[in-house]
């Protein structure tokens, strides 16, 4: 009995070694009176957020000094996800009624509207851009409930001109499937132009497309609750063949099953850990074994790909943003709260 009880503490003390001391975060900026969903930079020196209220940030210095703008004629809206283009440029995108994209190219002094949609149902996601010309924006279903099709459009200028795409799947969306736009990374786009993202609502799946209009992308489930209309996969990130999804039901954000899962082969088996404390929004794979994840109850590690996880903080953050070259990571929530973590 005495050998296993020193074999328990032995377990639990190498489990505390192995997180050693745990990152903190530093509050750059709160207060302001808008939700931030949308965090971007192309540098790690110019970061873009974006919430609502129509309120944009930008700094030129890694977070330092901010400078805060609402486009004219959109005071009201929100700006669910951003994306930093090149020094100085950004697009926006405004989720409905109508759904917009805005461009600016002065960091965010002025803003012009490149894209406009008030088509019945239309409500833009998120975006991403895989270099300073290519980007994707993607939507929830449109069209007949019956042959409806998730909302994808291109452009290949930088974000001046969008056109939509009609891409095909081996599966057709269901009743009720839907996307997420909590922190508007649940669409990535590579560099070889494929792009995938993943589903949630009555189905939980992976949409994975090679960006080929006559090639049939493939859909997968997931290895998340099915079946209600808010749960699902609400972030995703990706690191060459390591994609990670956190999300789970945001109306239960204590709840923490069916929260987290990773693929370390591009998407074709899924380890479902089901370990993360709460409701995940935002994920950044820092190695293949090291991952950071917030939600609303908090922002939490991991050193083992999921299977255990220590809570980092237990304010509420919707998005978070990963630099490699500087190793700093930043986060952008509600209040108007960004924080940032260093030296990971």
């Amino acid at each position: 009995m005495r050998h296993i009880l020193f074999l328990a503490i032995a377990i639990l003390l190498s489990g505390q070694t192995a997180f050693g001391q745990l990152p903190t975060i530093q509050l750059l900026q709160s207060g302001k009176s808008t939700n931030l969903r949308g965090l971007s930079s192309r540098n790690g020196k110019e970061i873009w957020v974006s919430g609502s209220n129509g309120w944009i940030g930008y700094s030129l210095d890694g977070g330092i000094h901010w400078n805060w703008h609402q486009p004219a004629g959109f005071a009201n809206r929100d700006f669910r996800d951003i994306a930093a283009i090149n020094k100085g440029a950004a697009v926006i995108t405004g989720i409905d009624t109508p759904a917009v994209i805005l461009k600016t190219v002065d960091k965010g002094k002025d803003w012009q509207l490149v894209y406009s949609n008030d088509s019945p149902g239309m409500f833009l996601d998120a975006v991403d851009f895989v270099d300073t010309l290519q980007g994707i924006v993607l939507g929830d279903p449109v069209g007949d409930p019956k042959d409806s099709r998730p909302f994808l459009a291109r452009t290949k200028d930088g974000g001046n001109s969008w056109q939509t795409m009609a891409a095909s799947f081996n599966t057709k969306i269901a009743a009720g499937e839907a996307f997420f736009a909590a922190s508007g990374t649940n669409i990535h786009l590579l560099p070889n132009g494929s792009f995938i993202f993943p589903s949630g609502g009555t189905c939980a799946n992976i949409w994975i497309h090679s960006g080929k209009e006559q090639q049939r992308g493939l859909v997968t489930k997931l290895p998340f609750r099915q079946a209600i209309p808010t749960s699902g996969p609400n972030g995703m990130d990706i690191k060459g063949k390591i994609i990670a999804l956190v999300g789970g039901d945001y109306t239960k954000p204590g709840q923490g099953d069916s929260c987290f899962a990773i693929s370390y082969d591009g998407g074709k088996h899924w380890q479902d850990q089901h370990a993360l404390p709460g409701y995940g929004s935002s994920v950044a794979i820092i190695d293949p074994r090291k991952i950071i994840a917030c939600g609303l109850h908090g922002v939490w590690l991991t050193l083992d790909g999921g299977k255990h996880w220590q809570t980092i903080d237990k304010r509420p953050f919707n998005s978070l943003l990963y630099i490699p070259t500087t190793k700093k990571l930043y986060l952008a929530g509600p209040k108007g709260t960004i924080g940032l973590i260093d030296g990971l």
